[in-house]
């Protein structure tokens, strides 16, 4: 009877035991298939975090371009306050201490009968070349700027060599340099120099025109004339010394 029984028992274990092994031995092909979709899991996720790399990337370049860009739009408008800033130093210099003033932009000595606090018109016929340039600079002292612009290039129609007119270049270079017009701003400078070598007004003409020609990307042609200027006395070389440490 017991002999019986284990034997029915082995009867029913081997076929158990056997189905078991079946099953844990899986056929080549399905694990294949099983690595194949691990391995297409693992490349989706590489891929992905590929992906938000790549993201994280181009969002960090992106900010450092706003910024940039942010720091471009600061310095401009810091510049032309400085150039208004410069402007209104130089012509309050000359309007308060004429006698002290290296040129003759100081000429409103020679009409004392005409009101500084109100604007100057355009000088009549029968004027003097003195008279004609100082209606231009007194409308620049005035704060017209356009209408001074406007004065000076007429002086400079009437009288293209005369005695103010290597001032009227240089005021009408500062005049498109506030507008921050700079290639009008470089020709006027350059034709100072060009026509007019020996004019007290060169050194800051030099120091105006390389750092015109330095905003305009010309570091080659910006440097001899910054180091010039700098080589200099006054108010110019010293602004051509702080220029080039800045900024070379």
């Amino acid at each position: 009877m017991l002999k019986r029984a284990i034997a029915l028992l082995c009867c029913i274990a081997v076929p158990a035991v056997e189905a078991q092994v079946r099953v844990v031995d899986s056929s080549p092909q399905s694990v294949r298939s099983g690595v194949n979709r691990q391995q297409e899991s693992l490349e989706q996720k590489t891929e992905s975090y590929n992906q938000v790399q790549s993201l994280l990337q181009e969002v960090s370049e992106l900010r450092a371009l706003v910024e940039e860009q942010g720091h471009e739009i600061s310095r401009l408008k810091q510049l032309q306050l400085d150039n208004y800033v410069d402007l209104d130093r130089r012509v309050s210099f000359l309007t308060g201490n004429a006698a002290k003033a290296k040129d003759l932009d100081a000429s409103a000595n020679t009409d004392s009968s005409v009101s500084t606090d109100s604007a100057v018109a355009p000088a009549v016929a029968g004027a003097s070349e003195a008279d004609e340039y100082k209606a231009a600079y007194d409308l620049l002292r005035q704060r017209q700027v356009d209408q001074s612009l406007v004065a000076f290039k007429e002086y400079l129609k009437k009288y293209p060599s005369g005695e103010f007119a290597a001032n009227s270049c240089y005021w009408l270079g500062e005049i498109f340099l506030l507008k921050n017009q700079l290639p009008q701003a470089r020709d006027w400078f350059a034709k100072l120099l060009q026509d007019f070598p020996e004019s007290n007004k060169v050194p800051d003409a030099k120091f105006k025109l390389g750092k015109v020609y330095h905003l305009l990307g010309d570091k080659k042609r910006a440097k001899p004339l910054l180091d010039d200027a700098a080589a200099g006395l006054g108010d110019s070389a010293r602004l051509a010394k702080q220029y080039l440490k800045d900024n070379f």
